[in-house]
């Protein structure tokens, strides 16, 4: 594995995450592998277990890792990454199926951005980004939980009425924002105790979630999202 650079600015535990993410897309490591221990990772890094701990724990969160009990933690080896083709909203694409889109407004507040938020946004660690939490339902059936971060830039969006209004259209209309491409990541979770209350469904039910970022044409991070769907409710086509 590549070295540590004890004198970046950047935190250890995220340049050890890199460096891990670095050697699964170069194929060093593969999918059923098993990890190196945390011992053996501080050792190889001069680095307390609490860094390692850190890093480990957020690519578990991300899907990349998976902790076995009792045996170690291992390389992921059922998550899809797929490329779903054009930006379109929840709004358009009810509207394309003959659906009515609605939606209700749960969280809709300023936090501070996570590690793993700042890196994914391209902000600072802990400065404060928008977020946005809904219910979205076709024909008043829920069938989504979409949660949107969104750069300082966006902040007066905390002002508008949301509920059953396009963020997409918003964004185009109020700030001109060019949706130019995304890049996602899709795997199975199960749901929780606040998936399946705004779902409405039993807890532990199967849900898809997509994670990724959306970009302008530079390249610049428009917004994260977080999507947890009913997946007997909605048909992909990649």
């Amino acid at each position: 594995m590549s070295r540590l650079d004890q004198d970046n600015v950047v935190p250890m535990y995220i340049q050890l995450k890199q460096i891990i993410k670095d050697e699964l897309a170069s194929g060093k490591l593969k999918p059923g592998q098993k990890l190196p221990t945390e011992f053996e990772l501080c050792e190889m890094y001069s680095i307390s277990r609490r860094t390692v701990r850190s890093a480990i724990n957020e690519l578990i969160e991300e899907g990349l890792l998976t902790r076995k009990q009792g045996k170690g933690t291992f390389i992921s080896s059922n998550k899809i990454e797929r490329e779903l083709g054009p930006i379109l909203g929840f709004s358009e694409i009810c509207k394309m199926n003959g659906l009515a889109a609605s939606s209700e407004v749960i969280e809709q507040k300023r936090i501070e951005a996570s590690p793993s938020l700042a890196t994914a946004m391209g902000v600072p660690v802990h400065s404060e980004i928008v977020s946005i939490k809904r219910v979205m339902m076709a024909d008043n059936v829920p069938v989504m939980l979409d949660f949107t971060y969104l750069p300082p830039q966006y902040m007066s969006l905390l002002d508008e009425d949301l509920t059953n209004k396009s963020l997409y259209a918003t964004l185009r209309d109020q700030f001109h924002v060019v949706l130019n491409r995304t890049r996602r990541s899709i795997q199975i979770v199960f749901a929780d105790a606040f998936q399946s209350k705004h779902l409405k469904v039993k807890k532990g039910y199967p849900l898809l979630m997509i994670q990724g970022p959306v970009y302008s044409p530079d390249m610049k991070v428009i917004h994260y999202g977080d999507q947890y769907i009913v997946g007997d409710k909605i048909k992909f086509y990649i």
